[in-house]
C-alpha cells in the first residue's frame, strides 16, 4: 500500500498567528505491526506514526504534539512570536514526510517547550520519539537523544505530577530501567525496575509488571559479566 493512502489530512489553525493549514495523520485502522520493542517503540509495516507525531505551523513554525497545540495563552503567544517567528522561514510539513522533515518537527518542538518551560516528562517524551526516528535510521545520535529522554524522565519522576503529563509513575519507573539498561547502566537499571516492581499500583499495570520482571533478571545478568569481565 502507498504511504499517501495510509494518509489523511486533518484541518489545524494555529493558535499563536491564526493561520489555517492541514497536516497528515495516520490511518490507525491501517496499520500493521510488525515488532515491539521493550523501551515502548512500536515498528509497524509500511509507515511510522512518528514522522506526523508533531503539528508544524507552516507560517509561524509554531510545533507541538497534537495533544498540546491548542494548549497556549496569549503572553506565551507573544514569547514565540517574538522568539521563533520573527525568525521563522515559512515552509510546509502538510506532506508526505521525509526523514529529515520529521526530525526538523521534533526539534521545533522542543525548543518550543523548552522556551515556554513545558513539564520534564513532556520533553523527555518528545526526545524519546526522536531516538526512536534516530534508530530507525541507525544513527549515533539514538543515544544522545536516550541519555536527554533519561535526565527528564528520572527528574520527573521525582518532581512532577505525571498524570498531568499524560504517564503513570508504574510506567515511567519501567522506561527509566530500560533506558538505563540500554544505556550501559546495568546498576541503575535494576533499581528502577525495583521501584516499578514495588510501586503499590504495579498489579493494575500485569504488562508492565512481567515485562519489568523480565527485563530486571536481563540487567541482572549482564551487571553479573560486567562485574565477571572486570575481575
Amino acid at each position: 500500500m502507498e504511504v499517501d493512502n495510509l494518509l489523511y489530512d486533518k484541518d489545524c489553525t494555529c493558535p499563536i498567528c491564526k493561520n489555517q493549514f492541514t497536516t497528515k495523520k495516520v490511518r490507525t485502522r491501517s496499520l500493521r505491526i510488525e515488532n515491539r520493542e521493550d523501551d515502548f517503540n512500536v515498528i509497524y509495516k509500511n509507515i511510522n506514526p512518528n514522522y506526523y507525531y508533531i503539528w508544524v505551523c507552516p507560517k509561524c513554525g509554531y510545533s507541538s504534539t497534537e495533544k498540546e497545540f491548542e494548549n497556549i495563552n496569549k503572553n506565551q503567544a507573544t514569547i514565540l512570536q517574538q522568539s521563533i517567528g520573527v525568525k521563522w522561514n515559512e515552509r510546509s510539513f502538510s506532506g508526505v514526510r521525509t526523514f529529515h522533515e520529521a526530525e526538523e518537527s521534533y526539534k521545533m518542538a522542543l525548543l518550543v517547550a523548552q522556551i515556554l518551560k513545558k513539564s520534564k516528562a513532556y520533553i523527555g517524551g518528545i526526545c524519546l520519539r526522536l531516538a526512536w526516528l534516530y534508530r530507525e535510521a541507525k544513527s549515533p545520535r539514538e543515544e544522545e537523544f536516550l541519555n536527554y529522554t533519561l535526565n527528564f524522565f528520572q527528574n520527573a519522576y521525582q518532581t512532577e505530577r505525571l498524570d498531568a503529563a499524560g504517564l503513570d509513575e508504574v510506567s515511567l519507573a519501567y522506561l527509566n530501567g530500560e533506558l538505563n539498561r540500554r544505556l550501559g547502566r546495568q546498576r541503575e537499571a535494576i533499581k528502577w525496575y525495583s521501584v516499578a516492581l514495588d510501586h503499590p499500583d504495579i498489579k493494575t499495570k500485569r504488562h508492565i509488571q512481567l515485562k519489568a520482571r523480565e527485563q530486571w533478571r536481563l540487567a541482572r545478568e549482564q551487571y553479573g559479566h560486567e562485574k565477571d569481565g572486570a575481575n
